[in-house]
């Protein structure tokens, strides 16, 4: 037999190593659509394009998942940290009633509301989905719904994991318009929920569970598991959190390897050759480590011996880290000042944009499992203390969950400063509308009465209406007794009378009045007009001033309502202004020019005799005599 060549021994010899690796020869290798390239190998066992293929993730177990959340103290962070913070600050509620807030916040201390929540939102984000399930005193049993009409009281609440609990799917559409109205059965809701206790079994009815979800997928999710509940929040994450272990696992490695020696020997390969020579080169390695060790210094022969000392870059090594560590932010909403403690990096990088976008995540949770399922809960505490005889009416209210938003010191007193300026004004406001007589001193306390920065008590006496009021404010007893005229109630003025038939405001700035001159030459007239249908005199002043001249009046003060003389003119609500915005221009169809005149001035004009009625009807009114500028 003719000698074979090296490349037929090459080829038996790998053929051989394949036979006793039990690798089926005659089984080829094909890509999915067939193509086969044996120059670039596709289609080959050495295929590099089947790295890139994607293959999906295999479904995680509940086990495996329990023992993440216990193992991986990063991902029980994502998991736990969310679900605090949503019922952290609890919820500001307003019952309209002190002892009514303090009654339903005792009663949800003793149900551990916070902690049950919390707990149920956690194993939601965990699992998928979680329950808890409500111990109510009805007189009926778990498989029973709630009778709602004799429920007294909320004694306990449990909570339970996706894991062990098991919806029944033959109740999911068991639906009919007649059951939605008369049994209160949901559509697309189990009536029941079988639960796998480790310490027993019970079957219990969907009216006595809070239903929480983390999220929702679509019928045809790969894992039928899920598709009632959501997806665990692992899922999401997986790859990402992943990367972050690798990463900061392989850097410690890095680390590890930084400074390497290198011993070089002479005649090293042949020493290795042999059992001996090889033992011997061991000994050696052993002996310069110990002295090292013990001395922190090595002893090598002169001759044929060598030790080195070589240093790894670790450049790079950093950002790698910082890049995973964002990713994981990314994809779990956490920014990293809660998820790691630490700045993010950047320039301009204060971390305000990621705490925004954490505070959306937590307002999403409270919004889609804590509202609705907090709402249940307090309108049983509710129908509690009605029941006891505490609450003698049950409250309309809003769950309005409190802002995780905390200010600093700066920002709290700029704040504070920023409330003090606008009661201030506030205040000032006021005061001039009581010199003004625009207001009373009782409409004043009636308008600060609600705001908790001024302490307003019972109301005072008439007769010592303006007691109260600075010394410097204090009208004269001529103007109380004004003030007491326009402010009592007018007799012949009720809703049953027909409605006032014109209003007309006398507009007043730097100490002249506006008028126009009319164009049917009936001399001069502020604006004014009648009333239309559905309108209020105040609104028809409002409107005619715009219409006439073009302003818009502002805090209008009422003078009275004038008994016309002559039956030719129709009787009128007279209003007094001295604030308003826009230029005053005539319109041009009912009023010809736009003139400011002095009331002297005006007595001795041409005027429109209802608008000169008026003129000496305010006058009158506030004590001023026709010689007055």
């Amino acid at each position: 037999m003719a000698d074979m060549s090296a490349l037929e021994k090459y080829s038996r010899q790998r053929r051989a190593e394949a036979i006793a690796d039990g690798k089926d020869l005659n089984k080829k290798e094909f890509r999915a659509d067939g193509y086969t390239n044996m120059l670039n190998k596709y289609g080959t066992s050495q295929d590099n394009s089947r790295s890139y293929t994607y293959y999906p993730e295999k479904i995680e177990m509940d086990l495996e998942l329990t023992r993440l959340y216990e193992g991986n103290g990063l991902f029980a962070k994502i998991i736990d940290r969310p679900s605090e913070e949503a019922v952290k600050n609890g919820f500001d509620i307003d019952f309209g009633d002190e002892d009514i807030t303090e009654y339903v916040e005792e009663k949800l201390d003793d149900l551990d509301y916070e902690d049950k929540f919390a707990t149920a939102e956690k194993w939601a984000r965990l699992y998928g989905g979680a329950i808890i399930v409500m111990l109510i005193d009805d007189g009926r049993g778990l498989e029973e719904p709630v009778d709602w009409d004799a429920a007294t009281k909320i004694s306990e609440m449990r909570v339970f994991e996706r894991a062990v609990v098991e919806p029944d799917y033959s109740t999911l559409y068991a639906f009919n318009f007649e059951d939605s109205i008369n049994k209160g059965i949901a559509f697309a809701e189990p009536e029941f929920y079988q639960v796998y206790s480790t310490y027993g079994n019970f079957r219990v009815h969907r009216t006595r569970c809070l239903v929480f979800r983390n999220g929702r997928l679509p019928e045809k999710t790969m894992d039928s598991r899920y598709r009632y509940w959501g997806i665990p929040e692992y899922i999401r994450i997986r790859e990402a959190l992943r990367e972050v272990s690798t990463a900061h696992e392989d850097g410690v490695k890095i680390l590890e390897r930084s400074a390497q020696a290198i011993y070089k020997m002479k005649n090293l390969a042949s020493m290795l050759s042999t059992d001996q020579g090889e033992d011997q080169v061991v000994r050696r390695l052993q002996a310069i480590d110990m002295a090292r060790d013990i001395l922190n210094s090595i002893a090598i022969d002169t001759d044929g011996e060598d030790y080195d000392f070589k240093q790894l870059t670790m450049s790079g090594v950093k950002d790698v880290l910082d890049s995973t560590c964002t990713m994981l932010s990314a994809v779990s909403e956490i920014p990293q000042t809660v998820l790691f403690g630490r700045s993010p990096a950047g320039e301009n990088a204060t971390g305000e944009a990621d705490m925004e976008n954490y505070y959306n995540l937590i307002e999403r949770i409270q919004k889609q499992n804590m509202k609705r399922n907090s709402r249940i809960v307090i309108n049983m505490i509710l129908k509690e203390g009605h029941a006891e005889g505490i609450i003698t009416e049950i409250p309309k209210y809003k769950v309005r969950f409190a802002s995780l938003k905390t200010m600093n010191d700066t920002d709290r007193a700029n704040y504070e400063k920023t409330v003090a300026d606008t009661e201030f004004v506030r205040a000032q406001t006021h005061q001039i509308y009581l010199q003004n007589q625009v207001e009373d001193i009782s409409e004043v306390r009636e308008n600060l009465k609600d705001n908790e920065n001024f302490d307003i008590t019972d109301e005072p006496d008439d007769d010592d209406i303006f007691s109260n009021m600075p010394q410097a404010i204090q009208p004269t007893p001529e103007e109380i007794a004004i003030a007491n005229e326009l402010n009592r109630p007018d007799e012949h003025n009720d809703s049953e009378n027909e409605p006032l038939g014109s209003a007309s405001v006398i507009v007043i700035k730097d100490g002249k009045v506006l008028v126009g001159a009319r164009r049917n030459s009936e001399g001069y007239c502020s604006p004014g007009g009648h009333i239309e249908d559905g309108e209020t005199p105040e609104e028809a002043a409002e409107r005619e001033s715009q219409e006439e001249f073009g302003i818009v009046p502002l805090d209008l003060i009422p003078i009275g309502r004038e008994e016309r003389s002559s039956p030719e003119y129709c009787n009128n609500m007279l209003y007094l202004c001295d604030n308003f915005t826009g230029t005053a221009v005539c319109d041009g169809d009912e009023m010809m020019t736009t003139e400011w005149h002095s009331i002297p001035e005006l007595l001795e004009m041409d005027l429109f005799p209802p608008f000169r009625e008026g003129i000496e009807m305010m006058l009158d009114t506030l004590g001023l005599d026709g010689d007055s500028s």
